[in-house]
C-alpha cells in the first residue's frame, strides 16, 4: 500500500546476531548503566547495522525494555514452572519462598533490580513493567494457590488471599532483599533465609488457618 512501511524478515543469520546483540546490551546495562551504554558500541561488538536496532527497537529505550523483560522471565523461570498442586498450606508457602528468594538472591537479580530503581524515576514504563512481571505476578501465583487452599478448607473463609499473599510476599522479601541490595559483601545467609521464611510461614498459619 502507498505510504506504507515495507515488512522487514530476519534471516536465521540476522536473528543469531540479534539474540548476541540482546546479551551484549544487558551485560552492559547492568555493568554501566543505562547512560553508559551506545547503539555504536553494540554494533561494533556483534555487527549488524544500525538501522536494522531502530527498525526492530525503535530506539536505546526500546532496546532498553525489551532486554530487562527479557532478563525478568528468564529470572522468573523458576518460578513460574513451580507446581504447589498437591502441597499442603505449609509446604507449598515455605516451597514458594525458597524458590522465590533462590532467585531474588541472585547477583544478577540484585544487580538487575538495582538497574531497574535507578532508571524507573526517568522511564517510569520501565518501572511498571518491572513491577507487574515481578513483585505482581508473584503475588498473583501465591494468590492462586491460597484461593485453591481456601476451596480445601485449610484457609477460614472470611480471608481474603490476594492480601495475605501479598503479605506473606513482603514478610519473607523485604528484609531479606534489603540487606541483601544495600550491604555489599554482608547480605543473608542461608540460615538467615531460611529463619525469615519458617517466621513468616508459622506467622500467616496463625492467623489465615481454620
Amino acid at each position: 500500500m502507498y505510504g506504507s512501511m515495507p515488512v522487514v524478515r530476519r534471516t536465521q543469520r540476522g536473528e543469531a546476531r540479534d539474540e548476541r546483540l540482546r546479551r551484549r546490551a544487558a551485560e552492559l546495562f547492568l555493568e554501566r548503566g543505562y547512560d553508559g551504554v551506545s547503539i555504536d558500541e553494540l554494533i561494533r561488538d556483534v555487527g549488524g547495522s544500525k538501522a536494522s536496532v531502530y527498525h526492530f527497537y525503535g530506539d536505546k529505550n526500546g532496546l532498553f525494555t525489551a532486554v530487562m523483560d527479557d532478563m525478568l522471565q528468564n529470572l522468573a523461570l523458576p518460578l513460574s514452572r513451580l507446581d504447589l498442586e498437591g502441597l499442603s498450606l505449609a509446604e507449598g508457602l515455605r516451597t514458594f519462598a525458597m524458590t522465590l528468594m533462590a532467585i531474588l538472591l541472585q547477583p544478577r537479580h540484585l544487580a538487575f533490580q538495582r538497574l531497574v530503581v535507578a532508571e524507573a524515576q526517568r522511564r517510569p514504563a520501565i518501572g511498571l513493567s518491572w513491577y507487574r512481571n515481578g513483585p505482581a505476578a508473584t503475588c498473583e501465583l501465591l494468590r492462586r494457590f491460597l484461593a485453591a487452599q481456601q476451596g480445601l478448607g485449610q484457609i477460614r473463609p472470611e480471608v481474603a488471599p490476594g492480601p495475605v499473599a501479598g503479605l506473606f510476599h513482603d514478610m519473607v522479601v523485604c528484609t531479606l532483599l534489603n540487606r541483601a541490595m544495600m550491604t555489599a559483601g554482608d547480605g543473608p545467609t542461608p540460615e538467615d533465609v531460611t529463619e525469615t521464611i519458617e517466621q513468616g510461614v508459622r506467622l500467616t498459619l496463625g492467623g489465615i488457618a481454620p
